[in-house]
């Protein structure tokens, strides 16, 4: 007995073991993110989740709108008030209230009889979920960014595809209340997962570059997303001007969309495995505007293949969101952009654009006679913005490459030194020795070269750590480099 006793506990060790590595794999660090953006789509795109009103209604329709633009505007102000040096995550509370907060609303929007027959209900719900969800993905975002998550395309496309599939798979399968009650349990989960990450206590963010160093990684973000954001209008625009009801699947058709973006996202991420090329998201994001265009040829071409160019439409306007998660995250790991920053361009720009092209398309539907008149001509447009933004698209992909991989020139580190110098207010000495640490002396050269004991060379190199907030030699190099490494 005593002898099948110690089995047990050495094979429940050995489980516990297995998990624990798991939990800590490189993929798995996305599921918790994953859950959250399986949230949304369940709740805006699966038919019966709202038990008391239809998909469709114009109720639920102006809701949603109202939920986009408040995550967009919550997510911008919270990154504009948190600025350079604080962080939302350091107000350990919301990493429970959030997501609680998340859920309950979710359930009264779903559930409760007076939330839409009394508009004002529904609509305050919707406008306050954006503001949960929106402290929820920075909160995601400032996690990433302590744990030096390298958002590696075949990790962090395989997760968020699976997720969405499950998610929204199993939603669409559950009888309604079931469905809702999954549906709001999904931030709960996320957010567990949140605060079971955070008890690793790693809190350590990315050391920013100085603001004119971070210039040109913030411009390439401004250029992303304002392609991104027309992109994600032209999509969302296709999506909702495409009648519905001639869809084989009816009001569905919008859950099988989501479920397209999921197989898409997937077969990205094994097409990038497959290759084994690091830089696959760079290269594969101009290909998603001309799927688009092709999308809208569709459309254009024949109402027999109205379906395929909605649930292209649909699943691309998901993956874009996704692929500036990734995109951003490289240059928040290396210091171009705070985390918040990064995920509210993210976030914000893609849920802008898919707000504004429902709005036009809604436009559109209460005036029939002139969108029948003018739809055409807006999509033969939208085809050529499309086609006219692959070329700086094309071109941004360089100059990301080339922020976040290609070694600096000995110019450029000089003028980094010399910004570091100026903001983190480093004394002549404490700069001079930044200058020979960065040209690759040690302590004891830099000690001989300027005659002075190696003991206050390592003074001044502390001095330089403490207002750098950098912990090591090897985090002051990759700074000075602007954090250029192999990603």
């Amino acid at each position: 007995m005593g002898s099948q006793s110690e089995d047990r506990r050495e094979q429940g060790k050995v489980a516990e073991g297995s998990l624990a590595r798991l939990a800590k794999g490189p993929a798995a660090k996305y599921v918790g993110f994953a859950l959250l953006l399986a949230w949304h789509y369940a709740l805006w795109f699966v038919p019966h989740v709202f038990v008391q009103t239809e998909l469709l209604d114009e109720r639920v329709t102006v809701s949603w709108l109202l939920n986009l633009g408040a995550t967009v505007l919550f997510l911008f102000l919270i990154a504009l008030l948190l600025g350079r040096k604080r962080h939302l995550s350091s107000y350990p509370w919301l990493a429970w209230a959030a997501p609680a907060l998340t859920t309950a609303a979710t359930l009264a929007l779903c559930l409760a009889p007076f939330s839409f027959t009394a508009p004002g209900v529904a609509y305050a719900l919707s406008f306050f979920l954006g503001a949960t969800e929106a402290v929820m993905w920075i909160l995601w975002g400032e996690r990433y960014a302590c744990v030096k998550a390298n958002f590696s395309i075949k990790h962090i496309g395989t997760v968020f595809g699976f997720t969405l599939l499950a998610c929204v798979g199993t939603t669409l399968l559950l009888p309604p209340v079931a469905a809702t009650a999954f549906v709001a349990l999904l931030p709960l989960a996320s957010g567990g997962l949140l605060v079971l990450a955070r008890r690793d206590g790693t809190c350590s963010f990315p050391a920013l570059l100085p603001k004119h160093a971070a210039g040109g990684g913030f411009k390439s973000m401004a250029v992303v997303c304002a392609i991104s954001f027309v992109a994600s209008f032209a999509s969302y625009f296709l999506a909702a001007v495409i009648p519905w009801e001639v869809l084989p699947t009816e009001v569905s058709s919008f859950t099988f969309g989501i479920l397209g973006g999921a197989v898409l996202m997937l077969a990205i991420a094994g097409i990038c495995i497959a290759s084994k090329d690091k830089v696959n998201i760079f290269k594969l994001y101009p290909w998603l505007l001309v799927f688009e265009i092709v999308a809208f040829s569709l459309f254009l071409a024949d109402k027999a293949l109205y379906f395929p160019s909605f649930v292209a439409a649909v699943g691309i306007s998901s993956i874009f969101e996704i692929l500036l998660i990734m995109y951003f995250g490289i240059l928040m790991s290396k210091g171009y952009s705070t985390p918040a920053m990064a995920f509210s361009f993210s976030g914000g720009c893609v849920r802008a654009g898919i707000a504004f092209g429902n709005t036009l398309a809604v436009a559109y539907e209460h005036a029939p006679a002139v969108a029948q008149a003018v739809t055409p001509e807006t999509c033969l447009a939208l085809i050529c913005v499309l086609a006219a933004l692959l070329i700086p698209l094309v071109r941004q992909e360089f100059s990301i490459v080339a922020l976040t991989a290609a070694p600096p020139s000995k110019a450029e580190v000089d003028e980094i030194c010399a910004e570091v110098a100026e903001e983190f207010s480093l004394s002549a000495r404490e700069r001079e020795i930044l200058g020979l640490i960065a040209r690759g002396y040690t302590t004891s050269t830099i000690s001989t070269k300027l005659v002075i004991s190696p003991y206050t060379v390592n003074t001044h190199i502390r001095h330089i750590y403490e207002k750098m907030q950098i912990h090591k030699r090897s985090e002051l190099l990759n700074y000075i480099n602007l954090q250029r490494s192999d990603f």
